[in-house]
């Protein structure tokens, strides 16, 4: 507890100082304001303020006596530092320095001198302290900022087309709450009304067990980030009503739970928790989490947006495409067949007229394969089956009545994997196990898909696996060209025990 000692001018100081931090000035002149008040209220001549990291001096005001001390002699003392006379130090005068301290850990420090001998009193300490904790709420409350403006600045980045806004809320919320993890929980369909919705999955995590904890499935019904979720209304626990394998396990520690709010309907719910032995939350925190909960749902839905945008872009990119097959392609390839059929009635030869009938069927197989293209341009995959459905029926298709054996694995929210990416890993579970039944001879095979931070999909068998000298490597590299337009990747092994394993891995969309 600071106190002022009934001083009202002091006081009075103060008051103006925290009304102009809630004015929205940047925190650069913010704290120049502190350290003029700090000069201002304790008669100084000279006044700073120094920030560890990164180690630089925001501000300060006039000149400190030569040879006095600065600062950084704060750097390492959990408490004020008065020198009442630094003749013994090699300066003059006197020195007043206190810690700026967020959460118990020095981040920086304030300090005034004066070219008069003991020249600080207790009631100046008592106003350096109130001022200190002014400043590490500015400070607080300016790194939070930056960090929503970081989010929304990769969402709208060009240069990395690969950004996971939900990863990086987590990971930056981590390390701005000092936590222990987070989690970010929201609906597996984005689409899906808000008041629908029946649980939520833990789609993003950063500190421990993060990759443990992806991917769970969380009933919105008695469960303590299902309230948040329908209620809108952020909280602080040390408990949660249902467990949350690798995050409530390790037992009661501080937590908040706040939700990602948009203005039609709430996006999600993140979940901070700190070690059992940090600090509580208080409201304070709780209203820097919201707020930075807040900007990061803009960032989301803004996200959201774009890719609704280059969906509908896509969409009519389809339209075009298969207009023009249907207007121009067909018909040219059914006027050249046409020419050809009125030809084999006036040719005599019936080695000729069976090579141009053949040539006639050909044709129309292949008006049939541009047709099928067209309805798949205007009817995309998903309606008629989710991602899961058609890797069963992929696996199905190639290893039926084959004399090998098939295990597939699947784990995860299939339902949150967005189209572009079910068709690369059905196009990656074709190719491998094509390669697997036609060319390595193995009498066995597995496949697993896996959903978590990113899509997995690994494909092994126990046959001859790739010889060396292999030319024919066309499909291997657009396996390899599909991971890295997804900004991620393809390794090929032979395990030790023979056979080769595809593994096949993109970071997953998190919007």
């Amino acid at each position: 507890m600071v106190r002022l000692g009934g001083n009202g001018d002091a006081t009075g100081h103060l008051l103006q100082v925290a009304v102009d931090l809630s004015s929205g000035l940047d925190l650069r002149a913010t704290m120049q304001r502190i350290v003029e008040a700090a000069v201002t209220m304790t008669g100084a001549r000279a006044g700073a303020m120094g920030i560890w990291d990164p180690d630089e001096m925001v501000a300060a005001v006039g000149d400190a006596p030569a040879g006095g001390p600065r600062c950084e002699l704060l750097r390492d003392r959990p408490g004020p530092l008065r020198i009442a006379d630094l003749t013994g130090d090699g300066g003059r005068g006197s020195f007043l320095g206190v810690p700026i301290a967020i959460r118990g850990r020095a981040i920086g420090g304030l300090c005034v001198t004066d070219d008069r001998v003991d020249h600080f009193t207790a009631s100046d300490e008592d106003t350096a302290r109130a001022l200190a904790s002014i400043a590490a709420v500015a400070i607080e409350a300016a790194r939070w900022t930056s960090a929503s403006r970081e989010i929304t600045a990769a969402v709208l980045s060009e240069s990395d087309p690969h950004v996971r806004p939900l990863h990086l809320i987590a990971s930056l919320a981590g390390q701005l709450a000092d936590a222990e993890q987070v989690i970010v929980l929201v609906p597996p369909d984005p689409e899906e009304d808000s008041d629908a919705v029946d649980n939520l999955v833990i789609s993003a995590a950063a500190g421990r067990y993060a990759e443990e904890v992806l991917g769970q499935h969380i009933p919105v019904e008695e469960s303590t980030t299902g309230a948040v979720f329908r209620t809108g209304e952020p909280v602080i626990t040390e408990r949660f009503r249902r467990p949350i394998q690798a995050f409530t396990d390790l037992g009661e520690r501080p937590a908040v739970v706040v939700p990602l709010r948009s203005e039609e309907q709430t996006l999600g719910v993140i979940a901070v928790a700190r070690d059992a032995a940090a600090p509580r939350f208080d409201d304070g925190d709780l209203a820097l989490v919201q707020d930075f909960a807040n900007h990061a749902s803009i960032a989301l839905t803004i996200a959201r947006a774009r890719r609704a945008s280059t969906e509908l872009a896509m969409l009519a990119d389809r339209e075009r495409i298969a207009g023009d097959l249907h207007d121009q392609v067909i018909q040219r390839v059914f006027a050249v067949g046409m020419d050809l059929q009125g030809m084999i009635a006036r040719v005599r030869s019936p080695e000729l007229a069976g090579r141009l009938t053949r040539s006639v069927d050909e044709l129309q197989a292949v008006i049939n394969d541009i047709r099928a293209t067209i309805f798949d341009l205007g009817h995309p995959r998903d309606a008629h089956g989710g991602f899961a459905k058609r890797i069963q029926d992929a696996v199905a298709r190639l290893t039926e009545d084959r004399d090998i054996t098939a295990t597939l694995t699947m784990s995860g929210p299939m339902s949150v994997v967005p189209a572009a990416l079910a068709d690369h890993a059905e196009a990656v579970v074709v190719e491998a196990l094509s390669n697997a039944v036609r060319h390595s001879g193995a009498r066995a095979v597995t496949v697993e898909v896996a959903v978590g931070d990113d899509l997995r999909v690994e494909v092994a068998d126990n046959g001859r696996g790739i010889p060396a000298d292999n030319q024919r490597r066309s499909g291997l590299a657009n396996l390899a060209r599909r991971a890295r337009d997804a900004g991620g990747d393809l390794a090929i092994t032979s395990p030790p025990g023979g056979g080769t394993c595809l593994s096949w891995s993109v970071p997953l969309p998190d919007f």
